[in-house]
Order: structure tokens, then sequence, then C-alpha cells
């Protein structure tokens, strides 16, 4: 078997990757500064800004952790909350709706679109989306076969730091909520 049909690409936006680690590393900072607040003896206060930062950060890393991947035998679109695996034998198209948002259409009649390839003015000038689904469709003409591969299904997205931030941002949210002051 030809060894670039086995090799997984995975396509995201560089910018989402930049700014998904900086605005992690802002956030763990002013979190961090919050905490020492706490000689102040308003532990509330400290306590609701830890819980903001961490409910930014997983709104951050679910948008900044979508992405495509294009596998062996099917196509994943990782959005914040849901992942679709499509086999390759079931995409009737790929291409860009008005606002540019990457659309990928499936013989079942659904519209798939992916976050990591939202519509955006910059977009617009830069062609992100119109690349990638130059780079998309080709794939899928090339490892697209005749082969029963199953259905496509929708899954929940799953992005440990964004979750484990999630649990923290709730524990820390009643924590909040139950100090004395």
């Amino acid at each position: 078997m030809n060894q670039a049909k086995r090799k997984t690409i995975v396509m995201r936006r560089k910018s989402f990757s930049a700014l998904s680690w900086a605005i992690l590393a802002a956030m763990a900072f002013f979190a961090t500064l919050a905490a020492e607040d706490v000689s102040s003896g308003a532990a509330r206060g400290p306590l609701t800004g830890i819980a903001a930062c961490l409910g930014t950060i997983v709104l951050v890393r679910r948008i900044a952790a979508s992405r495509i991947e294009l596998g062996e035998s099917e196509l994943k679109v990782v959005n914040p909350v849901f992942t679709y695996r499509i086999p390759y034998r079931m995409v009737t198209e790929v291409d860009t709706s008005q606002d540019g948002t990457l659309t990928i259409h499936t013989s079942e009649g659904g519209e798939i679109y992916s976050v990591a390839f939202g519509g955006s003015l910059l977009d617009h000038f830069i062609g992100t989306s119109d690349r990638a689904v130059a780079r998309i469709k080709e794939t899928v003409r090339q490892r697209r076969s005749p082969r029963t591969e199953g259905p496509s299904r929708r899954t929940v997205t799953v992005s440990w730091i964004a979750d484990f931030c999630l649990l923290g941002t709730i524990g820390v949210a009643v924590a909040a909520l139950l100090a004395p002051g």
C-alpha cells in the first residue's frame, strides 16, 4: 500500500494554535495573580477571577482545537462540541459557503461546517479555506475506495485541557459561592 495513503493529514489554521497557547498562558498568569490576592481576606474575589480565567481557557481551547483530519479511509471534522467521521465514499462535495465557511456535503444529504475553517474577513484575502477545500478534494479523490466502510458518525469532542479546566471552573465557582465573606 502506498505510504502517502497511510499518512493522516491534519489541517488547521496556524493562528488557532498560537492564539490558543497565548491565551492559555495569559489566563494561567491572571489566575495565579488572583490566587495570590488571598492575603486581603476577600477570598470570593480571587476565586471568582480564577473561575473566569479557567472558563476562558475552556472556550479558547475548544475553539482552537478545531481541525480537519484526512485519515486513511475517512475524513474527520473536529468542531468544539462534536466530531464528525465521514468515510470518503460518502463525501459528495467540498466547498465554501457564501460566508466563506468550509462545508462538506455528504451522500446522506447532510452539510457539515468546519469551525477550523470558518469564514472571516482575513480569510477572504488570504484564502485559507479555499486552499483547504482544494487539498480535501484531492485527498478524497485519491483515497476514495469502493470498499464498504461504516456510516458517518457524530461523537462528542474530547479536549483534555478544556475538560479539566471545565472541572476546575466548576470546583472554583462552587468554592467562591461557599466562601465566607
